[in-house]
């Protein structure tokens, strides 16, 4: 009788789980990603969720603003899991902490530069080797950035929102990632997965503090010259 009371148990549990689930796809699929970032805030049962890529191209911004005239336009006519994305980040509302690899998409670092700008707390961990390539406009922000300068590369690719949302997964911030490559993220507001995730985050955040400084370099391009910011290490 007791094993019988246990798997009914965890039946009804794995039943109620999923049918959260689905109440949360559902709930993208009608009101969008802003509000159901807000949506997730408020549960108080654990709510798993995830965007998967590749868009199968981009999105057209004529389109996005409701004036594209351009006949047989060969650009995506609809929105995409990089807008959704997109709209996840512009929906924080205290602070975001980012530990990506690669960051050179401009609409997702545009979405951190509107955020940080409107006073949300914006903190960026990146790889040592890649954060050169990132759009000059988020070294130019006044977000905080630090990078490893490690033997170790830094592949870690997770966001924290308001320390309660996690994003992670396979998902680099790149804008041909997005179009083109099969990729995932998984969305939660699990407790202990923000946990585990925020320590991670905090932990390298205080081992990465005054070991790089920004610097304005001249590097060769073939046979030109041209300038480029990148971080070096201190001393």
């Amino acid at each position: 009788k007791q094993w019988y009371q246990r798997r009914v148990a965890i039946t009804a549990g794995a039943y109620t789980s999923l049918s959260i689930n689905i109440a949360a796809l559902c709930y993208i699929g009608y009101h969008g990603y802003r509000k159901t970032i807000a949506w997730l805030r408020s549960r108080d049962k654990p709510v798993i969720t995830a965007l998967m890529f590749p868009d199968g191209g981009y999105q057209c911004r004529h389109w996005t603003a409701g004036n594209c005239v351009i006949k047989d336009c060969q650009l995506l006519h609809r929105i995409t899991n990089k807008t959704r994305l997109k709209e996840v980040i512009e929906s924080a509302e205290d602070s975001i902490d980012v530990c990506m690899f690669v960051l050179t998409c401009a609409v997702l670092l545009d979405a951190l530069i509107a955020v940080h700008k409107r006073g949300v707390k914006v903190r960026i961990v990146c790889d040592n080797m890649k954060i050169s390539g990132s759009n000059d406009n988020i070294l130019h922000s006044g977000i905080k950035i630090r990078v490893d300068n490690s033997p170790e590369t830094m592949h870690h690719k997770f966001i924290i929102i308001d320390k309660a949302i996690i994003l992670t997964g396979s998902f680099n911030w790149t804008a041909s990632g997005a179009a083109y490559n099969r990729e995932n993220v998984l969305i939660s507001n699990e407790p202990h997965v923000a946990a585990a995730y925020r320590n991670e985050f905090e932990k390298l955040w205080e081992m990465f503090e005054q070991s790089t400084e920004l610097v304005y370099e001249t590097v060769e391009s073939g046979k030109d010259l041209r300038n480029r910011f990148a971080f070096r290490k201190r001393g």
